[in-house]
C-alpha cells in the first residue's frame, strides 16, 4: 500500500501526498511529480466549495499526477453521501480531475454511483474495520477502481487491509505523523511495506 502524506516539504517518490485548499498552497512534492489526491475537507470542516472549487482550479498543473479528487461526502451515512455525488461530483470531472466517491456505513448495501474513478473508504470506524467495507472494496475492484483507504495510522489497520489481493496499488492517508513526527512515520510506513504479508485474500 502506497502512503498519502498530508504534509507540503517533503519529495520522495516512494509516497504520494494527501491535500486540500487547507494547505493554503501547492505542496514542493506535487511539485517536482509526486503522485497525488485532493481531499474535500467534509470530515473536519464540511463543504465549503467557495473554497474548493478555487484550490481544485489551481490544481490543473498538476492533472496527470492527480490520483483522485475526493467527492464531497456525509460521515457514516452511505445514502446522503451519494445524494451530494450526484450533486458534485459532475463539477470535479468537468475540471479534468479523476473523481473518488466516498463510501460510507451502509453502502454495502446500495449500489454505486456512475462514472466515479477512485473508491474512498470512509465511514465509522466499526464499518471501515468490517466486512461490509472489504465487500465495497472489491466490488469496486472489479469495476477497475483505484481504492484509497482514509484514516490508517497503526498497524492493525493497515495489515487488515494490506492482505485484500490488489492491496499493493492501494493509497492511504493518516494523521500518524501529528503523534511520531513525520521522519519516524516515513519510516514506519517503509517499513510495513517491506515486511509484506504472507496471505492475500
Amino acid at each position: 500500500m502506497i502512503p498519502l502524506l498530508p504534509v507540503g516539504g517533503i519529495v520522495d517518490h516512494r509516497f504520494g501526498i494527501l491535500t486540500s485548499y487547507k494547505h493554503k498552497g501547492i505542496p514542493i512534492g506535487i511539485k517536482e511529480g509526486m503522485r497525488w489526491g485532493g481531499d474535500n475537507n467534509c470530515f473536519n470542516d464540511g463543504f465549503v466549495p467557495e473554497l474548493f472549487f478555487p484550490w481544485l482550479d489551481s490544481m490543473k498543473p498538476y492533472q496527470k499526477t492527480c490520483l483522485f479528487i475526493a467527492c464531497p461526502d456525509v460521515v457514516g451515512d452511505a445514502v446522503e453521501t451519494l445524494k451530494l455525488y450526484s450533486q458534485w461530483a459532475f463539477e470535479i470531472k468537468r475540471r479534468g480531475f479523476p473523481v473518488a466517491f466516498v463510501a460510507q456505513d451502509g453502502q454495502e448495501n446500495l449500489i454505486f454511483p456512475l462514472a466515479f474513478d477512485a473508491l474512498f473508504i470512509g465511514g465509522h470506524t466499526e464499518w471501515k474495520e468490517s466486512p461490509a467495507s472489504t465487500e465495497c472494496i472489491k466490488r469496486a475492484q472489479a469495476m477497475g477502481k483505484h481504492i484509497h483507504i482514509g484514516r490508517v495510522n497503526w498497524t492493525d489497520r493497515y495489515r487488515m487491509f494490506q492482505r485484500l489481493a490488489g492491496s499493493e496499488g492501494f493509497t492511504f492517508d493518516g494523521t500518524r505523523n501529528r503523534y511520531e513526527g513525520i521522519k519516524k512515520t516515513m519510516k514506519g510506513w517503509l517499513e510495513y511495506g517491506d515486511q509484506g504479508t504472507l496471505f492475500k485474500v
